[in-house]
């Protein structure tokens, strides 16, 4: 099963993998979350992302999403990225759930089109007040 891990500043990640336990149970296999604390050196935080890779990849890879292009969760991940970990930045909750139902017929990272989830999470994103002016004018 493809692995998924999210990076955060804060509690963020945590919280969104707390959430997902909503739709997809207490126990979701092979997901963890990382979250930066101000504390934290960022040269350790690189240690911590290959420790978590290595704890969820089972040979099928990886799909890490960050919070924040430019952070420091994103730019951590650069010096660990390779063919068998994808990393999304931007990540949200819409994008999340999808990855997590995808990956339940997918055998491989490659199985997965990282395009298609990006617009998924860029579709999730709407203006209610403006969804509903254009629902009452048709």
């Amino acid at each position: 099963m493809i692995g998924i891990l999210l990076m955060s500043h804060g509690k963020m990640a945590e919280g969104m993998l707390d959430s997902s336990k909503l739709f997809f149970g207490e126990d979701i296999p092979q997901v963890k979350a990382l979250c930066l604390e101000p504390s934290d050196n960022p040269e350790d935080f690189d240690e911590r992302i290959r420790e978590a890779v290595a704890e969820i990849d089972d040979g099928a890879g990886v799909i890490a999403m960050c919070d924040l292009l430019g952070g420091t969760p994103c730019n951590r991940s650069a010096f660990v990225l390779n063919d068998r970990l994808q990393v999304i930045t931007g990540m949200n909750f819409t994008m999340l759930l999808e990855l997590l139902g995808k990956r339940l017929a997918a055998e491989d990272i490659n199985d997965i089109d990282i395009n298609e989830l990006m617009e998924t999470g860029k579709q999730g994103i709407v203006s209610l007040n403006e969804y509903f002016k254009q629902v009452s004018q048709q």
